[in-house]
């Protein structure tokens, strides 16, 4: 119980430290943006290639990739059929912004630390279905919804995902785990080096994000998504209990469903037309939550 205490302790102290640098204005708001891109681009794809390298298919593993799938429209829905009052681009922002879960940044260097080798693989996994909805068809369906438009855009929906490095680092692992190959031991060497940094700086990168900045007449919109997101990952979580799955493989899941919001929801949410500080403050209030939430899962799951 201790050492879960300490290292988690060390993940949010990185985090109070950069949000401490950003409120003394050593660091601003936007260096997160320079952080994001050396995470998604460098580090994350590096972490993920470390860590997912060797791994197997097999029947748990196809599963939690159809789950990463599954849960994702789950919470879609859950967004659209809540703000059906709503008009079009407020339903668009819902759809993105209580789907779609920030693995990478934040459920990955703890399930690093606590559950190294079969636990990464399981969630590396799972955020192959979560990377194919979250960077690219749920925007794609918000967009649709936003827009009024008829129809979809292959071409632009598969431009979107492949554009996105750690997926396409995700389509490696999985060509590779096919043929059950592994990456050359030199390139390994490289990536487990580079791919080190990524906690410290994801977990930088959040302390800088966090910012709660709301119009009152944006609050209640804020107060409903989180709402949402706590039911939809209650519900989800208690179907995954009863799946015939490992028990590790469940203890994963439930801890991916608390992750905070996609890095991407804010981003997306402006794309579809919705400029309001709704996305970047409902971001910031789920990565509070996820933090209290994943601390306790770590105390009872260790």
């Amino acid at each position: 119980m201790f050492d879960v205490l300490i290292k988690s302790f060390t993940f949010i102290l990185i985090i109070l430290i950069a949000y401490t640098l950003k409120k003394a204005r050593v660091l601003k708001k936007e260096d997160a943006n320079v952080l994001a891109t050396i995470i998604m681009n460098i580090t994350l794809p590096c972490a993920l290639l470390t860590s997912a390298n060797g791994i197997e298919l097999d029947v748990t593993i196809l599963i939690l990739i159809a789950i990463g799938i599954i849960s994702n429209v789950v919470m879609i829905m859950i967004g659209y059929v809540a703000s059906m009052k709503e008009n079009a681009k407020m339903k668009g922002a819902y759809m993105i912004n209580t789907s779609g879960y920030n693995i990478g940044n934040f459920v990955l260097p703890f399930v690093q630390s606590f559950f190294p080798g079969l636990g990464v693989v399981y969630l590396c996994s799972f955020d192959i279905g979560n990377a194919l909805m979250g960077l690219g068809i749920t925007y794609a369906a918000a967009d649709h919804v936003a827009s009024g438009e008829n129809h979809f855009d292959i071409k632009e929906l598969l431009k979107k995902l492949f554009s996105s490095i750690p997926f396409d680092v995700y389509v490696l692992i999985f060509i590779l785990a096919i043929f059950k190959l592994q990456v050359p031991t030199p390139i390994l060497t490289i990536a487990s080096t580079i791919g080190a940094g990524n906690s410290f700086l994801a977990m930088l990168m959040i302390g800088l994000m966090l910012e709660i900045k709301v119009s009152s007449t944006e609050a209640k919109n804020v107060l409903k998504i989180i709402i949402l997101r706590v039911i939809g990952t209650l519900i989800i979580s208690g179907i995954t209990l009863f799946l015939p799955l490992p028990l590790l493989a469940k203890q994963i899941l439930i801890m991916a469903y608390c992750a905070p919001l996609s890095t991407v929801s804010a981003v997306f949410t402006r794309k579809i037309g919705y400029h309001g500080d709704m996305s970047a403050t409902a971001n910031s209030l789920s990565i509070v939550l996820s933090i209290v939430c994943t601390v306790i899962l770590l105390l009872i799951f260790i």
